[in-house]
C-alpha cells in the first residue's frame, strides 16, 4: 500500500551503500523484499547530471583519480537502459553553479566531488517533483538509487537481456562524452543535435527493457553510428589505439583469462621466462593465447627472454637473448613476435639492428617500469639505431589504463596527438586484470564503432602505416645506465645482505659472460695470422725515450706530495713504470717511457654522504656533502714475478675517518702485467660497520685521478664499445677511458697512443665521476663489509675491449694482431664440406665510434666474402685483396662476413 508524506523542510532515506536519495517533497516509500517502489510523485522529464563546470570548453580533466571516478561514475549512470527508457530522453547535463530553472522535473545525479557546490542551488531553487541523487559513489549505486526514484520502475527485475546490454548503454554514454569533449578540443562542434542519435538511443533503451536484444543491438549500432558519422565529418583523420597487456606471473592465472576476451584486438608484452611460466602453470590461458594468436585479434609482443640491464650485456648476449625468446614464444605459442617490447631492463642504440637481424618489423619505444627515455617527439617514429640500421616504432608514452584519469583527459591525449602527430597513436598500458572499468567501457566502444579510434594490434598498425614513421636517432650514451635503485639503502639484515653482495653479483655475472666470449672466439685463432709488431692494439714504444715533465696537480693537490724514487716502490720495465706512495700505498704515479709525466694516480677511500639540509635551509647537492677517508699505510712490501706476471708490491692498511677513527682496512697488490703497459690491482677490503644510505652515496671506492688541466674526454665501456659519455654516474663494467681530444687527431704530432689511459673495471657496475679530473669505481656498499676485487690501469691501449674482456676472463690478454685498432672481432664459426674446413663465419663489431673502411688480415688466402645475414641496411661490398678483407663499417656497426678459403 503506498503510503503519502507530508512534506518536510529536507528528508533522505539512506541507502545500504551509504548514500541518500534526496526529493523536494518528502522520503520514497520502500518495500525491499519485492523490489517495489511506490511513490506519489510524477515521473521527471529528463535525467541531468551536475558537471563541475560552466562549458564542456573547460571540463575538468584536472581531476585527481577519486574525483575522476566519481564523475565518470554519475556521468555514465545517468545512461542505464531503464533509467532512459523510463525518462524517454538522452541525459543532459548542467553547471552545478548554475543549474537551468525551468520548472521541469528532473532525475538529478549529483557527483560527490562537487556535492558541496550542489547544496545551495538544492535549498534555494529546487523545482518542484525534482529527485536528486546525492553523497552515492559507485555506478552500480548510482542506478540503484535512481531507479528508486522512478515511478515507473518495474515491481520484478527485469529481463536477462536487458542487465546484458547495460554495460554498453555506459560505453555509449561515456562515447557521448568524450566525443563531445574532442569536438570541442578540435575547436568544431559534433552537431549531433541535427541527427537521430538521441531518437536512437531512446529506442534502444526501450527494446533493451522490453527484453528484444536483437532490436536493441541494432538501435545501439545505429546509435554509435551516428557518433562516428559526425566524428569523420568534422575531423576525418585516423586514430590507431593499442592496448598492451603486460604479462607477470602474478597475473598469468584468472587476471589474465579476463584480459583475454576483450572485444578489441590486443598485444600480450612477456619476455620468454614469462611466456615459459605461463605454459607451466596456466596451460589453459595459454591456449586462449594460442587461438587468439591464430584468429589475428592478439599480437605477441615480445623481446628477450629475460629482464637483465641491457647495459650489463654484451652484443652475443643480447642476441643470443632475442633468439632464446623467440624460440620460447614459437615452441608454447606456435607464433614469432614481429613487435619488440620490453618491460624493463633498459634500453639502447645498439637494439634497432638486432632486432632486424632476427626478424622483427616493429619496436614500442618505451618501457614499462617508469624508465625515462629520450622523447622522440612524436608517435610513430622510424628508430634509427648504431650501425645506420633502423627500425619502425610507436615513440608516445603509453596511458595507464588503471586510471579513471587517463580516460577523463583521453580527449585531450587524442587531441593533442592529432595536433602535433603527422599519425596520431594512443598507446594503453596495464597488466592483466588491473584495468579500470572506464578502460573496460573504452572497449566496448572500440567493439562498437571508431569513434575515438581503431583498436589495432601493433604488427596490423606497423602494416597499415607503413612509410609514416618520423625518423629518430639518438648517440648511445643518451639512454638510461642501470644504477642501483633509490630503494636499496643497505639497511637490510645483516643475515640476509651477506648472502646478496649486490656489487659481487655483477662481478660473477660479467666474468662468466667474459669466459663465454673468450669461448667462443678460440676457434677463430686458427684463422688469423701470426702474432704480428702489435699487442693487444698497443704500439710499442721500446725505444722512445722518457721526457722530462712534472704532474704536480693531481699528486699533491688530491693525493699528497709525492715521495722521492726508491727502488721499494717503484715497479718498472721497458713498457711501464708505476710509483707507489709511501704514506697511502696507493698509486701515486703511472707512466711509460714515452710519456711526459705522471698520467693517472690511485688510492682507496670509505665514502659516506651527509644527510640532505632540512627544508628551508640551504640546498647542497650529494657530492658537496660528501666526505672521504684517508687511505693510510702501514706495510709495504715487495715479491718477484709470480705466474707469468711481473713483479708486485703488496700494500697493508687502514682507511681512518677525519677524527682519525679506523673504519676500515685494506691490502691492496700492484703487479705488472709484463706483455702491456698495464698495472694490475687486485684489492682486499674490510670494513668496520655496515654502510646505511643509498649506494652512489655511501660505498667504499678506488678513485683515480689525472691532470686537470689535460683536455680529456671520458669514455664507458657499453656493449663492450667505448662511447663517450657526459654523465656523472654510469655503469662501466668492463673499461673507462680517459682519452685526451688530440688522441685521434693525425695533425697534432703525437703517437696514435698516446694520451689514452684505460681503467679497466673488472666487472664492478657502478662508476661516479666525483670531480672533472677524478673517478670512483664503487667496490663495497650496504651490509656486505668485506669483499676482494680487482681492476687494472693501462696506458695506450688502442683495442681495451679486448684487454677488459681477457681480463674479466680471470686471464692475461693474448699478443694477437687484431688488424682494424676499431674493430673486436667476434665469434667465429668454421664453415665444412666434407669435413674439411673451407672458410668461416665470423662478426665485425666496430667499437670505437668511427666509421671507415675495415681492413682484416686473414691466414690463407681468400676465394669469396660476403655480407651474411640483414644486419646491414644497405648491405656493403667486401673487396678482397689477397689474404685480406675490405669492407666499410658504419659507427658502432656489427657485421657478419662469411669468408670462403682457398682449398
Amino acid at each position: 500500500m503506498a503510503r503519502s508524506v507530508k512534506r518536510p523542510a529536507m528528508l533522505g532515506h539512506c541507502l545500504p551503500s551509504g548514500g541518500t536519495i534526496w526529493t523536494d517533497t518528502g522520503v520514497v516509500a520502500l518495500k525491499k523484499k519485492h523490489r517495489q517502489i511506490t511513490l506519489n510523485f510524477m515521473n521527471p522529464e529528463r535525467i541531468t547530471v551536475f558537471f563541475p563546470c560552466h562549458t564542456l570548453d573547460d571540463f575538468p580533466t584536472w581531476l585527481d583519480e577519486t574525483q575522476a571516478d566519481d564523475l565518470l561514475a554519475a556521468w555514465t549512470a545517468a545512461w542505464n537502459p531503464r533509467l532512459v527508457a523510463t525518462v524517454g530522453r538522452i541525459p543532459s547535463w548542467e553547471s552545478v553553479d548554475a543549474p537551468t530553472s525551468d520548472g521541469v522535473a528532473v532525475l538529478g545525479i549529483v557527483p560527490i566531488t562537487c556535492d558541496d557546490r550542489f547544496s545551495g542551488f538544492f535549498n534555494a531553487s529546487c523545482t518542484a517533483q525534482s529527485r536528486f541523487v546525492r553523497q552515492v559513489t559507485g555506478r552500480l549505486a548510482i542506478v540503484a538509487a535512481a531507479e528508486q526514484l522512478l515511478v515507473e520502475s518495474a515491481a520484478i527485475a527485469p529481463p536477462e537481456s536487458a542487465v546484458l546490454l547495460d554495460d554498453d548503454f555506459y560505453a555509449l554514454g561515456l562515447a557521448w562524452l568524450i566525443a563531445e569533449l574532442l569536438a570541442r578540443r578540435m575547436r568544431t562542434a559534433s552537431g549531433l543535435e541535427s541527427t537521430g542519435f538521441a531518437e536512437s538511443v531512446v529506442a534502444a533503451a526501450h527494446a533493451a527493457v522490453s527484453g528484444d536484444a536483437t532490436a536493441a543491438r541494432a538501435h545501439l549500432q545505429e546509435s554509435f553510428g551516428y557518433l562516428t558519422a559526425s566524428r569523420s565529418h568534422a575531423y576525418p583523420v585516423d586514430v590507431w589505439l593499442l592496448d598492451l597487456v603486460l604479462l607477470a606471473e602474478t597475473t598469468a592465472g584468472p587476471a589474465l583469462a579476463e584480459t583475454l576476451a576483450s572485444p578489441v584486438p590486443l598485444a600480450l608484452v612477456a619476455t620468454g621466462r614469462a611466456v615459459e611460466s605461463l605454459a607451466e602453470r596456466h596451460p589453459a590461458q595459454l591456449e586462449q593465447v594460442r587461438k587468439r594468436c591464430a584468429a589475428g585479434t592478439l599480437a605477441p609482443a615480445g623481446g628477450r627472454y629475460d629482464s637483465q640491464p641491457l647495459d650489463a650485456c654484451s652484443p652475443e648476449e643480447i642476441l643470443a637473448s632475442l633468439q632464446h625468446g623467440m624460440s620460447v614464444w614459437r615452441t608454447h605459442v606456435g607464433r614469432l613476435p614481429t613487435t619488440y617490447a620490453q618491460c624493463s631492463g633498459g634500453s639502447s642504440a645498439i637494439l634497432p639492428q638486432l632486432l632486424k637481424s632476427v626478424g622483427y618489423a616493429g619496436a614500442i619505444w618505451n618501457l614499462f617500469d617508469g624508465t625515462p627515455l629520450p622523447d622522440p617527439g612524436t608517435s610513430r617514429i622510424r628508430w634509427e639505431g648504431t650501425g645506420g640500421a633502423n627500425i619502425d616504432g610507436v615513440g608516445r608514452p603509453p596511458l595507464d589504463a588503471r586510471s579513471a584519469q587517463t580516460v577523463l583527459m583521453l580527449a585531450e591525449k587524442i587531441g593533442d596527438a592529432m595536433d602535433n602527430d603527422h599519425t596520431a597513436i594512443i598507446q594503453f598500458a596495464h597488466y592483466a586484470g588491473t584495468a579500470s572499468p572506464w578502460f573496460l567501457d573504452l572497449r566496448r566502444i572500440g567493439a562498437w564503432s571508431n569513434v575515438l579510434g581503431a583498436f589495432v594490434t601493433p604488427d596490423e598498425l606497423f602494416r597499415r602505416t607503413t612509410g609514416a614513421g618520423a625518423v629518430c636517432s639518438f648517440e648511445p650514451d643518451s639512454f638510461p645506465t642501470t644504477l642501483p635503485a633509490v630503494g636499496h639503502t643497505g639497511t637490510a639484515p645483516i643475515a640476509a645482505a651477506a648472502e646478496q653482495d649486490l656489487i659481487g653479483q655483477h662481478v660473477a655475472a660479467a666474468r662468466t659472460g667474459a669466459e663465454q666470449l673468450l669461448a667462443a672466439t678460440e676457434k677463430l685463432m686458427a684463422f688469423l695470422p701470426p702474432p704480428a709488431a702489435t699487442v693487444g692494439g698497443q704500439t710499442q714504444q721500446r725505444n722512445a725515450q722518457p721526457t722530462a715533465g712534472l704532474w704536480q696537480a693531481i699528486t699533491a693537490g688530491v693525493f699528497g706530495a709525492g715521495s722521492k724514487k726508491n727502488d721499494t716502490y717503484i715497479l718498472e720495465d721497458e713498457l711501464i713504470r708505476v710509483q707507489v706512495q709511501r704514506e697511502s700505498g696507493g698509486v701515486l704515479s703511472l707512466r711509460r717511457p714515452c710519456d711526459r709525466g705522471n698520467q693517472i694516480s690511485q688510492r682507496l677511500a670509505l665514502r659516506t654522504t651527509l644527510p640532505a639540509p632540512a627544508l628551508g635551509q640551504p640546498w647542497e647537492t650529494a657530492q658537496e656533502r660528501a666526505g672521504y677517508s684517508q687511505m693510510v699505510a702501514d706495510t709495504i712490501q715487495r715479491f718477484p714475478p709470480t705466474d707469468g706476471r711481473g713483479e708486485s708490491i703488496e700494500s697493508r692498511g687502514r682507511l681512518t675517518d677525519a677524527q682519525n677513527r679506523d673504519v676500515g682496512s685494506f691490502t691492496q697488490r700492484i703487479t705488472l702485467a709484463g706483455s702491456l703497459p698495464l698495472v694490475l690491482l687486485d684489492i682486499d677490503i674490510k670494513l668496520a660497520d655496515n654502510l646505511t644510505g643509498a649506494v652512489l652515496e655511501n660505498h667504499a671506492a678506488c678513485r683515480f685521478a689525472w691532470n686537470e688541466n689535460d683536455d680529456s674526454d671520458l669514455l664507458r665501456s657499453l656493449h663492450t664499445q667505448s662511447i663517450v659519455t657526459e654523465r656523472t654516474r654510469f655503469t662501466a663494467p668492463h673499461f673507462v677511458e680517459v682519452r685526451s681530444v688530440h688522441a685521434d687527431n693525425d695533425r697534432s704530432g703525437l703517437p696514435a697512443d698516446s694520451g689514452r689511459i684505460s681503467i679497466f673495471t673488472c666487472g664492478l657496475p657502478w662508476h661516479l665521476r666525483s670531480a672533472p679530473h677524478m673517478l670512483d669505481s664503487i667496490l663495497l656498499a650496504g651490509n656486505h663489509r668485506q669483499a676482494s676485487r680487482s681492476l687494472a690501469i693501462g696506458l695506450g691501449i688502442l683495442q681495451p675491449w679486448d684487454v677488459a674482456i681477457a681480463l674479466c676472463g680471470k686471464g692475461l690478454p693474448q699478443q694477437i694482431a687484431r688488424g682494424a685498432a676499431n674493430v673486436r672481432l667476434t665469434a667465429a664459426v668454421p664453415l665444412t664440406v666434407d669435413g674439411r674446413v673451407v672458410g668461416v663465419s665470423v662478426g665485425l663489431l666496430e667499437s670505437a665510434g668511427q666509421a671507415g673502411d675495415v681492413r682484416i688480415q686473414w691466414g690463407a688466402d681468400i676465394d669469396s666474402a660476403r655480407v651474411q645475414g640483414p644486419l646491414s641496411e644497405p648491405v656493403p661490398e667486401v673487396v678482397i685483396d689477397g689474404r685480406a678483407t675490405v669492407v666499410f663499417l658504419r659507427r658502432y656497426q656489427w657485421l657478419h662476413l662469411e669468408i670462403g678459403f682457398r682449398t
